[in-house]
Formats: C-alpha cells, structure tokens, sequence
C-alpha cells in the first residue's frame, strides 16, 4: 500500500504536466468559481506568458490572463496582477471587465492600466491600420498585374518532317533532341558505311577477291544503319503528328503597373497612379 501511494505521488505530478491548456484553462476556471485564487494561478502556472501561443481560441486567451490578473489581484499581488493586465489591454485593447462579476476596486485597477496604455494602444492601432492599408494597396497593385502571353500556330506539314523537327514545333526540345540527334547519327553510320565498302571497288567496278568479305560486311552494316535511320526518321514523325498541339505557349510577358505621383490641376493636392 505504502508503495502505491509513492507510485502515485510520483505519477500525479506527471499526469498534471501532461493537461492541455485547455484542461488547465476549465481546470482554473473551476478553482476561480470557488475562490481558490492560489489553485488558479498554480494550474495556470504552465502556460503563463504563453497564452496567445498556445491557444487558438481568442477568447481561450482573454479568459487565460483575466484569471490569472484577478487571482493575483485578490491575492494582494498587485504587482503581478499589473504585469498580467497590461499584456490582456495590449492583446484586446477594447476588453472591458464584467462590473457585475468583479468588484469595482479590481475594475478600477484595470481601468487604471488601460488609461496608462492608452498612447501604447494608440500607436499599435495605429501600426495594425498602417499594416491593412499597406496590403490593401499591395493586393491592388497585384489585381492590375497584366499577363502577355505570345502564342504560335503549328503546321501538321511542319510535324510531318524528320530530324525532331515536328517535336520542336511542339515545344517538346528534349524529345526533338533525341530523334534529331540518333538520327543523323544513324544517316552518318550509314553514309560511312557505304563510302568505305565503295572505296574498296577497283578502277573496273570489282572488287578483289580478298576485298569482297569485307565490301560485303561494310553493305550489311550500312543497310542495317540506314534501316534504323529510316524507322528512326518515320517513328520521329508518327510521334509528332500523335502529340500534334495546334498551338504552342511561346512567351509569357508579365507587365507590373508603374506607381507614379499624380499632381492635382491646381498642383494642390497629390496622389497615386498607376499606368503600364
């Protein structure tokens, strides 16, 4: 028994870290309806000046910091209570609390912060107004963006030539590269071919017998390259009438609108333009 209550004592600490902030929020909520302000500000402990981080609920956040400055508060902690408040007015300047739930010396505390941050409040309203009107401006100028864009017809009769012609009219250059490529290699090996065995014929039009094994080698290998050139050349063609696009994408030209002053007829007044 004695050993279970030690497992225990050393458990329930654990089990407390493991709460969300959420539990630790209804958790604190409970002990500040029951008045045990020292159990609302050691279950709210965990999470103190990390409130706006932790919960996605902005009213969650609210709640979070008005407990723990009202526990402090109560707690003759004005100090504390005082850090607290001015992070709840600088996070939801207009946040007001509830006369009816809260005494009025703890009201007039935080109204008292809320007076004192009221030129902080200002310039960080000030900043947010600044901020929206800068990406209102922004989203503008980003709605007037005008795109270019140069299209080309394509010929079927252009597709129907060899040497990856049709597939560069396509736009596809890699697969144009290829056929172009294997198949003036093919064409050269077989040129070679022809002109070596052909080099080998004498003055009379013969070959000499020790030259026709060879002359004959040299024909086969150019027949069979000139083969591959020829079905290189017609599955290049084929390709490119099977992936026939009737137009292609040749430039896209993005035009920026261009900010410029715009000057009043009076020359009294200036404002912003745009032109492209």
């Amino acid at each position: 028994m004695v050993r279970l209550i030690a497992l225990l004592a050393l458990l329930l600490p654990a089990l407390a870290a493991a709460q969300s902030p959420v539990e630790r929020l209804v958790q604190g909520r409970n002990a500040y309806l029951y008045g045990d302000y020292r159990l609302v500000i050691e279950t709210l402990k965990p999470i103190a000046g990390q409130e706006e981080a932790l919960f996605a609920d902005a009213e969650e956040i609210v709640e979070a910091y008005e407990l723990r400055g009202l526990s402090y508060f109560y707690l003759g902690q004005p100090d504390e209570a005082r850090d607290v408040f001015e992070a709840l007015v600088l996070y939801r300047p207009e946040k007001r609390l509830d006369p009816v739930r809260v005494p009025p010396p703890a009201v007039a505390f935080y109204e008292g912060i809320r007076a004192e941050l009221k030129e902080e409040i200002r310039k960080r309203q000030e900043a947010i107004e600044r901020k929206k009107a800068e990406e209102a401006e922004l989203r503008k100028k980003e709605s007037m963006v005008q795109v270019v864009v140069d299209r080309r017809r394509n010929s079927k009769l252009v597709a129907a030539v060899p040497f990856g012609v049709g597939q560069f009219q396509n736009g596809d250059d890699l697969l144009g590269g290829l056929f172009l490529g294997s198949e003036l290699v093919a064409v050269a090996l077989s040129a070679t071919f022809l002109i070596a065995s052909e080099s080998l014929r004498q003055p009379d039009g013969l070959f000499t017998p020790q030259d026709v094994d060879q002359a004959r080698s040299l024909r086969t290998a150019q027949l069979v390259s000139g083969g591959v050139a020829a079905a290189l050349m017609v599955g290049g063609v084929v390709h490119a009438l099977v992936t026939f696009r009737d137009e292609i994408e040749v430039k896209r030209t993005t035009i920026q609108p261009t900010v410029r002053p715009v000057v009043g007829p009076t020359g009294g007044g200036l404002g912003v333009g745009f032109s492209f």
